[in-house]
C-alpha cells in the first residue's frame, strides 16, 4: 500500500491506496475494489514535450531529492474509440517507489490540449 501524501482529485478521503502495474507504462491507482484509475507513465509520452515546476513542499511531502526518487503519471479518460481518449497533462501523479509515497501535483504551466489526445502517444 501507498500513502497519499497529496490527495487525487475526486478521492481526496482516500489517505492510502495499491499500485498495480499493467505493463512499463500504464499502471491503475486501485482506491478500493470498486474504484480504480488507470494512469500513463510519462516515459510514454515522448512525443510531448513540456516541463514543468515541482514546489518545495510537494517534493518534501513526497520525499524527494532527485529525479531518480520518483516517477511521474498522468491520469487517462479512456473514449471509445481509443482515439478519442485524453491524457490530464496538468495535474502530474507522483510516485516514490521506494517510500511508498503517492500525490498529485497540479501545474500552472498551460498545456495544449491537442498535445494531451492519446493517439499522440508513441506506443499503446
Amino acid at each position: 500500500m501507498y500513502r497519499v501524501v497529496l490527495p487525487i482529485l475526486g478521492f481526496e478521503n482516500f489517505e492510502s491506496l495499491a499500485v498495480e502495474k499493467i505493463d512499463d507504462f500504464f499502471s491503475f491507482l486501485v482506491f478500493d475494489e470498486k474504484t480504480k484509475i488507470t494512469i500513463v507513465n510519462i516515459n510514454v509520452l515522448n512525443k510531448v514535450s513540456f516541463d514543468f515546476e515541482i514546489d518545495a513542499d510537494v517534493l518534501e511531502k513526497l520525499k524527494i531529492k532527485s529525479k531518480e526518487d520518483f516517477d511521474t503519471y498522468f491520469c487517462v479518460v479512456s473514449q471509445n474509440p481509443v482515439e478519442h481518449s485524453i491524457i490530464n497533462l496538468v495535474s502530474p501523479i507522483f510516485i516514490n517507489e521506494k517510500e511508498k509515497l503517492v500525490g498529485q501535483y497540479i501545474t500552472s504551466e498551460k498545456v495544449d490540449p491537442y498535445l494531451a489526445s492519446i493517439d499522440k502517444c508513441a506506443t499503446l
